[in-house]
């Protein structure tokens, strides 16, 4: 019985407060569906990020052998598990690059050999992987003037067998070029055959990069290489990043608390103006207990439906993004910059949790504050006021 009444207080078309309901049920949806927008689409950008850092620039991990090791044996042993998807070494020396008008390109030459490098994710636009020159992304070929297919000077910063640096220069072709998303990686990085660097600087150490199970990498890794994870090499960044998701969090916690004003003042105009029916009920024998419940029901079954119609539309809004994107640019004949983002928006029921619990217990709270408010009143006061 008292599920039916407060179903009735909540949308009954006979329920003279209806479109009041309709208005908190509506805000309620729609802030529901902002928050999870906003949530997934700040997320997703960070993963974005952490992903491109880890496909191209630093892997999942990043292992340096120690001396007495066999690398190829630990190679093999590293590819044999499951949990690893790939295990390959290659060489990462500083470098200088000049052109023939004197710009110059100042980054990292890291050099994989040829079957490793075609299992990696950099694209080649121009060109082919070549042991007689070196690649250079396309944004630097732009930038320093450098020219496809001709002549550069390589000042390569190896390291010595008795010196920690000796530079050696060396002039090469820039046979390819070469493209990925990540624009700090294109920006510093010049790829070269690994054989041919090698012959350049002899003495230096071999790197194994990793894509696989961190915690599978660091058990095979005992005493034999020392194990830097993608948060390791990126620590000063990812703790950026977290605190970055930390003042996100702040800042839809701030947009939660001026949704939350409104629902506040919303809840306390519906439900006062329900004190002519709360008045009623008691007259008719409900108890305070079974009226307040009543009220506090009715208020949640009003605010449940605004969350979860909120919900509901976010996660075919999420889920289905790129069709939806591509209809809009479609009809307008127009890319919007917006809407063309890179990032991948997904539903997250933590997210929603995130989002509507604490709406949802400052609702109960607040409705059960004025409630209590109400029934301290005469009952027959009330109605004869009415």
């Amino acid at each position: 019985m008292i599920y039916n009444i407060a179903k009735r207080y909540a949308f009954s078309s006979k329920n003279r407060h209806k479109l009041t309901s309709i208005r908190i049920a509506i805000g309620l949806l729609f802030s529901t569906l902002a928050l999870n927008v906003i949530l997934s689409f700040m997320i997703g950008l960070q993963d974005k990020k952490f992903s491109l850092i880890k496909e191209y620039q630093s892997y999942d991990a990043i292992l340096e052998v120690n001396e007495e090791i066999d690398i190829e044996s630990f190679l093999n042993e590293l590819n044999s598990k499951d949990d690893i998807d790939l295990a390959f070494k290659y060489l990462e020396i500083p470098t200088i690059i000049r052109n023939d008008d004197n710009s110059q390109f100042i980054g990292s030459i890291r050099a994989f050999k040829e079957e490793d490098f075609n299992k990696l994710s950099y694209s080649l636009i121009k060109g082919k992987f070549d042991s007689d020159g070196v690649i250079l992304s396309y944004s630097a070929t732009q930038n320093s003037n450098l020219d496809y297919l001709k002549p550069i000077n390589l000042t390569i910063l190896k390291k010595g067998k008795v010196v920690t640096i000796v530079p050696f220069q060396t002039t090469d072709n820039i046979s390819a070029v070469y493209f990925t998303p990540m624009k700090d990686f294109n920006n510093y990085y010049v790829i070269m055959e690994y054989n041919k660097l090698k012959n350049y600087a002899p003495y230096s150490k071999d790197k194994i990069g990793v894509f696989g199970n961190i915690e599978t990498i660091k058990n095979l890794s005992k005493n034999k290489a020392k194990v830097l994870s993608w948060k390791d090499q990126n620590e000063s960044l990812y703790a950026a990043m977290k605190l970055e998701q930390y003042l996100m969090y702040l800042t839809l916690s701030i947009m939660s608390l001026i949704i939350i004003i409104q629902l506040y003042n919303s809840t306390i105009n519906l439900v006062k103006s329900k004190k002519g029916e709360i008045a009623m009920l008691r007259a008719l024998g409900l108890t305070k207990k079974e009226t307040k419940n009543v009220f506090v029901i009715s208020s949640l079954i009003v605010s449940l439906l605004g969350i979860v119609l909120g919900s509901i539309i976010s996660f075919f809004l999420l889920n289905y993004s790129n069709s939806i994107i591509s209809f809009f640019n479609n009809i307008t004949n127009y890319s919007i910059p917006l809407l063309s983002v890179d990032v991948n928006l997904s539903f997250s029921i933590k997210n929603c949790f995130i989002i509507a619990t604490p709406l949802i217990l400052i609702i109960l709270v607040m409705s059960k504050r004025v409630i209590n408010k109400l029934l301290k009143n005469d009952s027959m006061e009330i109605l004869l006021n009415e």
